[in-house]
């Protein structure tokens, strides 16, 4: 007798020949996809503990969000009315503000959203700029990944220059600030690798993350051909040092890239933070010569929309044709974000298609295989994730079909694409496990982990003195373009409220 019998579905196995699979089900073993056929044969050939009817619902792959951030799901739409300010906002409050108990709050959050969304595995960079001066950050977010039962990714590495960098730690109500160097935070991010990397029966991983592949340029945004010198010192030590964890650990490498950034970073081939085992997101205003340097190493990327695309578009499509795996993630949750990988198919399509200014780009298809078995290969995992096939783990989602505005039942991945949002999702497995069954989640108390967020969340506020970066400027209502008034404060405000005790 096996444990579970998916039946009545249609399944979309994105397996090799990417089969549809009409009237279909999926017969689950412990953790594993025992086999993937048509009802009528596997009620004949298996009988099973639980049976779930999944008529009117497609069966998918978990779908795969390969870069989101750890922390943000505390702070959504903070500082939006003064935009231009928002990072180093959060990135203050990151490194001054928050407890070792926010870590594990927000975790249950994240990880909640992104169950309640059919994203099964899920990529968070602790921080915006990573956090790796003390381990215990990414081993509470990934125990708090762990108890929901989602699969997590765990990133985390050295931030920017300059160095030695000032950090703080919160014992109670005591705040204690002190000089970190650059080495102390590698050997932070060598630690969570080791603690967290294939832990959790291997539901979580562990990818060393340095903020940037070359942090001496512009690390938010493409960088002048003529500012691009050569790779410094700094440069060099930390693509050798990253490359050396790596290694050492046997894990992946994950960052960002901009513009510039593989264009110097492929100076120095034996350490360059590019190749099969890397997976680069964002990727904006690189140029033709770079999404070939990406194709030929096999670097695999990732894009999330958004209106940035508009000023220094990610090539996507020409990285594509090139060969290059590319999947699209969420950047999720914060500032305007959700983990809704259904919105982000969309917003992709739209961007690229307008940027090519061809509303045949990016088939719907193309899009499904972007946040599933793409996704899985971005991120290393496609031997175990991506689809729906025998001996693959049983990560499954069923989306209801059976509303207004996904019926009639035809044409199905043109239905989920276009219309599907993330509370269509009914279902969710998880390693062979009901994590959210009906839309009830059974693996943890969901009125509970709403309640510690909202409680944490409101303590890290007034703690950090957010409460000025949520007012609405004069110009909110009735104004078609919003301007400074006062009330959101300056840059200059925004790294002074870090101060503090650090002087």
């Amino acid at each position: 007798m096996i444990d579970l019998l998916l039946i009545h579905g249609m399944v979309v196995t994105m397996d090799r020949n990417r089969r549809l699979i009409p009237d279909g089900a999926i017969a689950i073993n412990g953790s594993l996809i025992l086999d993937v056929d048509t009802t009528e044969k596997l009620v004949e050939k298996f009988e099973a503990k639980e049976v779930i009817d999944c008529s009117h619902h497609c069966i998918l792959p978990g779908l795969i969000d390969v870069h989101g951030h750890g922390g943000h799901s505390m702070f959504k739409t903070i500082a939006m009315e003064s935009i231009d300010f928002w990072m180093p906002v959060i990135t203050n409050t990151y490194k001054h503000f928050v407890t070792d108990d926010f870590w594990y709050y927000e975790g249950k959050l994240s990880a909640l959203e992104r169950l309640k969304a059919g994203i099964t595995t899920g990529v968070s960079v602790i921080g915006s700029m990573p956090r790796s001066d003390d381990p215990i950050f990414a081993i509470n977010h990934a125990k708090a990944y762990a108890e929901t039962g989602v699969r997590e990714v765990v990133c985390t590495g050295p931030c920017n220059p300059p160095w030695p960098h000032l950090f703080s730690r919160w014992i109670g109500d005591k705040r204690i600030t002190k000089e970190v160097a650059y080495e102390e935070v590698l050997h932070g991010a060598e630690a969570v690798v080791e603690a967290l990397h294939h832990a959790n029966e291997d539901r979580t991983r562990a990818f060393i993350t340095p903020f940037v592949i070359v942090p001496s340029v512009e690390p938010s945004g493409p960088t002048s051909p003529a500012r691009l010198n050569q790779l410094t010192e700094h440069d060099l030590d930390q693509a050798k040092k990253i490359r050396e964890i790596a290694r050492k650990y046997n894990t992946r490498i994950h960052s960002d890239a901009f513009g510039g950034m593989i264009h110097l970073a492929v100076q120095d081939w034996e350490n360059a933070l590019l190749g099969p085992d890397v997976h680069l997101q964002h990727c904006r205003g690189i140029s033709f010569s770079e999404a070939k340097i990406l194709a030929e190493t096999g670097t695999n990327v990732s894009v999330s929309p958004g209106f940035s695309q508009i000023h220094a578009r990610t090539p996507i499509i020409e990285l594509m044709e090139l060969g290059t795996t590319v999947a699209i993630s969420t950047d999720g949750t914060s500032p305007s974000t959700s983990f809704d990988m259904f919105q982000a198919m969309r917003k992709t399509q739209f961007i690229h298609q307008s940027a090519h200014r061809d509303e045949y780009y990016l088939p719907p298809g193309k899009l499904l295989e972007m946040v599933t078995i793409d996704a899985a290969k971005c991120i290393g995992w496609d031997n175990e994730l991506g689809s729906l096939e025998a001996g693959k783990r049983a990560d499954v989602i069923t989306v209801n079909m059976q509303q207004p505005h996904l019926t009639p039942e035809f044409m199905h991945i043109h239905r989920l694409v276009y219309q599907a949002a993330a509370n269509d999702v009914d279902h969710v497995i998880v390693d062979g496990k009901i994590l959210m069954k009906d839309r009830i989640v059974y693996s943890v108390d969901e009125s509970r982990v709403l309640a510690e967020a909202n409680e944490e969340a409101n303590s890290t506020i007034k703690r950090a003195g957010l409460e000025k970066y949520m007012q609405h400027t004069k110009y909110f209502w009735g104004h078609t373009r919003t301007y400074a008034d006062g009330v959101n404060h300056s840059e200059e405000d925004c790294w002074a409220a870090g101060k503090g005790d650090n002087q």
